[in-house]
């Protein structure tokens, strides 16, 4: 599963390594835990963590600086990126060689070594894997609690339908180098009391569609009052997960860039019906289960939403 793997990263000396805009727990967990797994393996060389967006939650450090050339002379590692346009730094296409390393469906190669098991939920649970066959002992307390990081946020706790026998095993393993799980789940899962009532609000703007689909349009005036960013109010999307009756349910929040560009941007899930091809015909991509998208004008969000609601009826057809 892992043929190349080991002997490509003894054998380089500086390696750099890559993850997706917008970068979630798994991204960053991946990231960090395989970049402190080589300093502790591989202390003379040069590992880079790169990505432009700053970390804000105090969970994950903030990413390497480096010049052009030292990145043409290393090994890249994309991780946690099904799609080259989400790769943050488009440097990486000028590595020496470059591994893709991921658990999403593969829609592109653009890698020479791909390790990519898209029935895994979660990066990290590949990463944990590698990790457990090269080493005998329990990994360092940091690179585990990285990955556990990586794991717990990416099954939502293990709730998903990928979350499998293999990934509890994982998880296990993780476990054994003596992480501290409650203070690891309060962490990742207590908000701030604003941080709370924003979702509520959030939570109160929810329509529902055809008994089964909810969905919550946020515009930029609900950004604006809440002082909270596109990003904040798609990560809100788990809030609509529990509910008995709803079978897809999607946060939609509007967006822009330093220019004023504006668009709708949206997070997808649902319980068992695929929503990631949904997705890919409007500039987004993801899991079966939990997609995203971006880039949206006011006729494309309501046409995805139309799509959504005729994936429910050809379900209940």
């Amino acid at each position: 599963m892992f043929e190349g793997l080991y002997s490509a990263l003894e054998q380089s000396e500086v390696i750099t390594l890559y993850r997706h805009i917008n970068p979630d727990c798994d991204a960053l967990g991946s990231q960090w835990g395989l970049a402190t797994w080589l300093k502790h393996r591989f202390p003379l060389k040069r590992v880079i963590v790169l990505g432009h967006q700053k970390m804000t939650n105090g969970l994950f450090p903030d990413s390497d600086e480096i010049d052009d050339e030292t990145i043409r002379q290393s090994l890249a590692i994309v991780l946690d990126t099904a799609n080259v346009r989400r790769i943050d730094d488009d440097r990486w296409q000028s590595a020496r060689q470059i591994i893709h390393l991921d658990h999403h469906p593969q829609i592109e190669h653009f890698a020479d070594l791909e390790y990519v098991i898209d029935h895994y939920a979660a990066t990290c649970e590949i990463l944990a894997e590698f990790f457990s066959n090269v080493d005998q002992e329990p990994l360092e307390a940091e690179v585990a609690e990285y990955l556990y990081r990586g794991l717990l946020t990416d099954t939502l706790n293990f709730k998903t339908s990928n979350t499998t026998e293999h990934t509890l095993a994982m998880a296990s393993y993780l476990a054994q180098s003596g992480l501290n799980i409650p203070q690891i789940n309060r962490d990742l899962f207590d908000v701030p009391l604003k941080e709370y009532e924003f979702a509520s609000a959030i939570r109160a703007e929810a329509q529902i569609l055809d008994n089964h689909l909810m969905i919550s349009v946020i515009d930029q005036a609900f950004l604006d009052r809440w002082s909270m960013t596109a990003s904040q109010a798609k990560d809100q999307v788990y809030q609509f997960g529990g509910i008995r009756e709803i079978e897809i349910w999607a946060v939609f929040a509007k967006d822009h860039d330093e220019q004023g560009n504006t668009w709708w941007a949206g997070s997808l899930r649902s319980k068992t019906l695929p929503v990631n091809d949904i997705a890919m015909n409007y500039r987004g991509g993801g899991h079966k289960n939990a997609a995203g998208c971006k880039c949206l004008d006011d006729a494309s969000l309501n046409a995805l939403i139309a799509d959504l609601r005729r994936r429910l009826k050809e379900n209940q057809a």
